[in-house]
């Protein structure tokens, strides 16, 4: 993925990861779940507006599978467990002029008003290009 110009500002890529208590919000009613869903979509089309949002989804509860070596062979297991602290129940994929500004978007995110436990963590995202392009020149 390439970088954008906006306005002639390099902007960097930050994701902002979603973090919450697992089944924090699996016993809510369909007219609370579709006010929190409402909350979430209201604030990324600001975002995407802005210029600011890449991306972002949901993640499923369910399905989820760890893949770890051990003993140089592969092993998979089902995740995450109930006795987990928390998990990833999303992401957004966002670009700021640097930390600051994605500090203050993340800030902004309905997610952390939504449960006492929810979270962002914000990771920078590293630019591959010139890699990409050194590992093809050799």
């Amino acid at each position: 993925m390439s970088r954008h110009r906006a306005k002639e500002i390099d902007m960097s890529q930050y994701l902002l990861l979603l973090h919450h208590t697992p089944n924090y919000n699996i016993d809510l009613p369909r007219e609370k779940m579709m006010e929190m869903t409402r909350r979430y979509m209201g604030w990324a089309d600001l975002q995407r507006q802005k210029g600011k949002l890449v991306g972002g989804e949901k993640l499923a509860a369910g399905g989820v599978r760890h893949i770890r070596v051990k003993d140089g062979k592969a092993v998979v297991s089902d995740g995450p467990y109930a006795e987990a602290k928390d998990v990833i129940g999303g992401y957004f994929l966002i670009e700021a002029r640097n930390a600051t500004e994605a500090e203050a978007i993340a800030q902004d995110c309905p997610h952390l008003g939504l449960g006492p436990s929810n979270w962002v963590e914000i990771r920078p995202v590293d630019d591959m290009e010139a890699v990409r392009k050194a590992a093809a020149a050799d």
